[in-house]
């Protein structure tokens, strides 16, 4: 990346913080509807059968693959957009990461969207700089300003007029181009960073298939040295016992919930604004879960909502939970990989077949079984499969540092919005 400087003039809304060295002077303020043009071309010889659809944390992508399902019925839609490539898109829906609808240019090819969507072309200046442009916060204030929401509360109601009379800051093509290059350059490594810790996720889950014996087997295909002959198959009841009790005391326990992605995490942060409601509640209900256990909502567990406490302290859970610990033939962090894996997944889905919507209460895990090596070979599988736990936290924890360097250098680049 080229060297950047610090720009010494602040006083103007006009003009970013930092700049490629060369450039100076104020950005020009346009409308929206100078730089581009509304595309509302419809499909209506149905034309573009590609469902397309904007969201907010992926951008453009296909309907079927963001909702694992087609929305559109096909044949009824000859009053959508038809959208090509680098057409940007807004949607009007709000969310907690798009607080005014999300604006995206589109990267995957042809296809339609909804008619709820305004899609337009910039017919000059930079394309790439226009799609880092609209992720950051700059147009929002003037969206706010205008929109009327109405009955639906999730969804910014604005003209077209209005929206084309969004004012953009723009500096000159050679420094757009700059911006842009220095910000794909930056994405393209959070990109490959990703897909490290992608590949890395995979290695576990290949290394995971291999290492716990697959339904219908007593060994695993892969063992490390020194180890041999088959593991011995148990049921839960006889290496696990409830330990779950309730907070008679109503000590002030942090209370927690179970994310299907993170496992054990805040209650509040599980429930999104949740500290206003739950701030003064009687927690003499929930359960008090020590380190080392393992807690689970019977009316969840196969969606893998399952957590194990290493938070070294004592937490509380909903009295929804069931809460139960290892007993000494059995490492909690060998089950805690276990759980983690297909064969857990699969012996949850037999043991549930049939039912609508059947509870797996602990009493019903207790009679499931399990193969277990011994349990200095349990702790080595345990050991492998944490190293590699961390080294994919590690490698997340980079990603983020990245996101968060460019978030900074963004808000530098750009002018921002005087308050």
């Amino acid at each position: 990346m080229a060297k950047m400087e610090n720009n010494e003039i602040k006083n103007s809304k006009l003009i970013p913080r930092l700049r490629f060295p060369g450039f100076e002077g104020e950005w020009e303020e346009k409308k929206l509807g100078e730089l581009a043009d509304r595309i509302n071309r419809r499909n209506r010889q149905l034309e573009v059968s590609r469902v397309l659809t904007n969201s907010a944390t992926d951008g453009v992508v296909d309907q079927s693959d963001y909702f694992e399902r087609d929305i559109a019925v096909k044949g009824n839609t000859d009053n959508y957009h038809i959208v090509e490539i680098e057409d940007f898109v807004y949607n009007p829906r709000i969310s907690s990461s798009a607080p005014v609808g999300p604006i995206s240019v589109n990267k995957v090819g042809r296809g339609i969207m909804s008619p709820l969507y305004t899609i337009f072309r910039f017919h000059c200046g930079c394309t790439p700089f226009f799609e880092q442009y609209f992720r950051t916060n700059i147009w929002h204030p003037y969206l706010k300003s205008i929109a009327n929401f109405g009955a639906r509360f999730d969804r910014m109601n604005i003209t077209t007029e209005g929206f084309f009379d969004m004012p953009l800051l723009i500096p000159t093509l050679p420094e757009q181009q700059k911006i842009a290059s220095c910000l794909s350059e930056l994405d393209n490594l959070i990109v490959a960073q990703n897909q490290k810790v992608d590949a890395l996720k995979e290695k576990k889950k290949g290394l995971m298939q291999q290492l716990f014996p697959q339904p219908g087997e007593t060994t695993p295909r892969l063992r490390f040295p020194g180890f041999e002959g088959e593991w011995v198959e148990k049921k839960f009841k006889d290496f696990t016992f409830s330990s779950g009790q309730k907070n008679k005391q109503n000590l002030p326990y942090e209370r927690y919930s179970i994310s299907n992605e993170t496992g054990f995490c805040p209650q509040n942060d599980q429930f999104e604004g949740g500290g206003g409601y739950l701030k003064n509640i009687d927690c003499r209900m929930y359960i008090i879960v020590s380190p080392k256990s393992f807690a689970y909502n019977p009316a969840r567990i196969n969606v893998g909502s399952i957590g194990y406490q290493n938070l070294g302290k004592k937490v509380i859970v909903s009295s929804l939970y069931e809460v139960f610990q290892t007993t000494d033939i059995c490492d909690d962090t060998f089950l805690w990989h276990w759980f983690k894996s297909n064969v857990f997944r699969k012996m949850v889905v037999d043991v549930q077949e049939g039912g609508v919507r059947q509870y797996f209460y602990y009493n019903k895990l207790q009679e499931c079984s399990i193969y277990l090596p011994t349990l200095s070979e349990q702790q080595q599988i345990a050991s492998c499969l944490s190293s590699l736990d961390d080294l994919i936290d590690a490698e997340s924890a980079k990603v983020e540092a990245l996101k968060d360097h460019k978030k900074g250098l963004m808000q530098q680049l750009f002018p921002q919005p005087t308050k």
